[in-house]
């Protein structure tokens, strides 16, 4: 009789653990994310590159992100990443620079006055996030994928995009001899909801 009393007993805390253990694999299954609101009042979106063999660097001063991140309370979410921004807001703090991005073969802003970004898959990967979605610039999507970190505070990316994919400045300089074809963008966003 005994053995069977400890058998009973046995059994029942394996029952409790492998209860508590697939309630605990079940609910971290299931991601719920924070919404996250971002623009340039807080955070950045910066570009970077070269003309003549000179470095030039410049930010974007008005634009705007929402962030949907595991965790959070909204189940319901799909994780993702859309921001939308002014082309006309593109400052290097250069008068020439400045004067010419707007114009029609740079980033033609009479015609598309926004750029904007949308996320097809957001994976989460350790503190960050693989990224990978359509950047529209001109009325031309193009892919591009980042990886963006959480530091707790912040989230930040680094990656480029290739300039004459989007047609950017493709009558002055289509072999980029004078600009880089690849520019580099930078992006600090602070966490908040």
């Amino acid at each position: 009789m005994p053995k069977i009393s400890q058998a009973r007993k046995l059994h029942g805390r394996l029952c409790i653990f492998l209860m508590l253990f697939t309630v605990f694999s079940v609910s971290n299954l299931g991601y719920a994310f924070d919404t996250f609101k971002a623009n340039n009042q807080s955070s950045s979106v910066s570009f970077s590159g070269e003309h003549a063999g000179m470095k030039f660097e410049g930010e974007f001063t008005s634009w705007q992100a929402t962030l949907n991140l595991p965790p959070s309370a909204d189940p319901s979410a799909d994780p993702s990443v859309t921001a939308s921004f002014d082309m006309q807001s593109a400052k290097t703090g250069d008068s020439v620079y400045d004067s010419t991005l707007p114009e029609a073969d740079w980033f033609d802003t009479e015609n598309h006055p926004k750029g904007t970004f949308t996320s097809e898959s957001v994976i989460v990967v350790g503190d960050a996030f693989e990224v990978t979605g359509s950047l529209t610039i001109k009325g031309i999507s193009n892919p591009v994928s980042f990886t963006l970190i959480d530091d707790g505070a912040w989230l930040s990316a680094a990656f480029s995009i290739d300039r004459i994919a989007h047609n950017i400045g493709v009558e002055s300089d289509p072999d980029a001899e004078w600009v880089s074809r690849q520019i580099a963008m930078k992006l600090r966003i602070k966490k908040s909801a």
